[in-house]
């Protein structure tokens, strides 16, 4: 890119280099610093030098990518400093800050129902599989009004990029908009559907007007906080290095990065970050599958998505039904995690991307792979069939024994597993302790997951019960989660989910789960009865 550039600057002149005025940040500018000859990183010293030259200073490092980005002074020209940075022996790159913008258009009026999901095939996906919480989408944008009824429950924590208080709360109304499309809390009676009923949605607030700073921020900031997928509705026009080595970053770590195309009907005019290597760009059709009058289009964008009137949640507890490719990248975003959260242990981003590339339906040569089908997507993901295993050993570790075979626990009926509880004495002291054991050895080689259900009543207050494996290679417990027990007999299922299940069968191909009672040290109770209605353990298999 050096010498490209730089090559561009010379012949069309440093102004024109960079195109319109108003495409990148004023007084800002990206630098990538050379080492050494001898490879040591550049000096604290060194780099002063150099800014010095342009009269710039350090604001921000990002390790992860080797980029800086620096302040000019009141003086200081972006054009002049990158020119002059690029001839500098220990500088391997410089570039503007370029600006990006949301896609999204305005609203139209609300929608009796969400037509959008129809072309996706949506219903009959759900059919197959409804989302898993493990998968967590980065929701680049605006910020998200965080109590909305239809997005409170799916939301974890995320951050403020432009002024870094914690507090991703959307003052302007987009964000919203998008985080509804990719996931909003679904069968819940009240409000619209997502793409993924159950996939967590994490809020990153970025400056959308601005420059790609918090974009390149909030890129990484998904990258290390633990997002599969990251959703970003704008572009601009002007391709980055840092930005792209920040997507580098992220695709490298197995996210899945997705985009929109833009608003601006222009045909193989690349838009950024859509246009970015290792992100998934989306255009914008309608429900009927027509090319949306206002999308970017051409050889360069990947897949369509309905972008056209898509209701969904909006600023103020309420609803809207906007436009844009802004839309359509939520909810190919959406089918994303749906894919991920299905597809087997192991399975890589590029494994899911192409899923998405190979489900997509064939609406016309404006995009290369056609309009996403999530339907079509999760059939071509590798097939699970669930396996039940019944008890074979039941031993009581703490606690007595009263009532029960391990037998009774294969289904939630009348017959039950009891154990009398003493008081504790210490907090290390389990009140009861149970180790069940399962023979799973007729499909031991292709079980990918185990899944533990626990159902489960108790005569006292607060009894916590955990669920344990047992690792036969390091001969221990390991934890696997924590629940409160019910006072009713008619108590819930409670799950755990056991990955890398092949650790934990024995050369016998069984399998031990631990089931652990307990009050709080220095509870009222001498004794309590814990009582077991149902211990069940199945498998998901691999089924080639």
């Amino acid at each position: 890119m050096k010498n490209l550039l730089l090559t561009a600057m010379l012949t069309l002149g440093v102004a024109s280099a960079f195109g319109l005025q108003g495409s990148y940040v004023e007084d800002e500018i990206y630098i990538k610093f050379a080492n050494y000859a001898n490879g040591r990183p550049l000096s604290g010293t060194m780099k002063k030098f150099i800014l010095s030259k342009v009269g710039a200073q350090e604001m921000a490092i990002y390790p992860q990518i080797g980029w800086s980005r620096v302040k000019l002074n009141a003086r200081g020209k972006v054009e002049a400093a990158v020119a002059t940075l690029e001839k500098e022996r220990y500088v391997r790159d410089a570039e503007p800050v370029f600006m990006r913008q949301v896609v999204a258009t305005p609203n139209d009026p609300l929608f009796a129902q969400q037509k959008w999901l129809r072309p996706i095939q949506a219903q009959a996906a759900w059919d197959l599989f409804k989302g898993n919480d493990s998968v967590v989408v980065g929701i680049l944008d605006t910020g998200v009004q965080l109590d909305h009824p239809d997005l409170e429950n799916k939301l974890v924590p995320g951050e403020d990029l432009v002024t870094l208080d914690g507090d991703p709360s959307d003052d302007n109304g987009h964000g919203t908009l998008v985080a509804g499309l990719v996931g909003a809390d679904t069968d819940n009676g009240i409000g619209v559907a997502g793409t993924d009923w159950n996939a967590l949605l994490m809020p990153l607030k970025i400056n959308m007007g601005g420059g790609i700073s918090h974009s390149v921020e909030g890129i990484l900031y998904a990258a290390d906080n633990g997002c599969q997928v990251i959703n970003m509705s704008y572009r601009g026009f002007f391709r980055s290095q840092v930005e792209q080595d920040a997507i580098n970053y992220a695709f490298a770590r197995q996210v899945i990065p997705v985009a929109a195309a833009g608003n601006d009907s222009l045909k193989d005019t690349v838009a950024y970050p859509a246009g970015l290597d290792n992100v998934l760009s989306v255009a914008a059709s309608d429900d009927n599958d027509n090319q949306a009058g206002f999308t970017n289009y051409g050889d360069w964008v990947d897949v369509a998505a309905p972008g056209v009137a898509t209701l969904c949640t909006a600023l103020g507890s309420g609803y809207g039904s906007p436009s844009g490719t802004s839309m359509s990248s939520p909810v190919t975003a959406g089918v994303a995690s749906l894919v991920l959260g299905y597809s087997p242990t192991g399975t890589t981003n590029a494994q899911v991307i192409d899923y998405i590339k190979r489900g997509a339906d064939n609406i016309g040569d404006f995009i290369k792979h056609g309009r996403v089908n999530a339907l079509k997507s999760l059939q071509l993901v590798p097939k699970f069939q669930d396996r039940n295993y019944g008890i074979v050993g039941m031993e009581t570790l703490m606690g007595t024994h009263t009532a029960g075979a391990g037998p009774d626990l294969s289904t939630l009926d009348s017959s039950v597993a009891m154990f009398a509880a003493t008081k504790q004495q210490t907090m290390r002291s389990p009140a009861a302790f149970t180790a069940l054991t399962y023979d799973v050895s007729a499909d031991a080689s292709q079980i990918e997951e185990l899944k533990v259900t626990l159902n489960a009543f108790v005569n006292a207050n607060r009894v916590t019960q955990m669920i344990y494996v047992w690792d036969p290679s390091l001969n221990r417990w390991r934890f696997l989660r924590a629940f409160p027990v019910s006072t009713l007999s008619a108590s819930v299922d409670n799950e755990a989910k056991i990955s890398n299940a092949a650790r934990y069968i024995d050369g016998n191909g069984h399998i031990k789960i631990g089931i652990r009672a307990f009050q709080p040290f220095g509870s009222a109770n001498e004794t309590f009865n814990y009582v077991m209605d149902r211990v069940g353990i199945s498998a998901k298999l691999l089924i080639p």
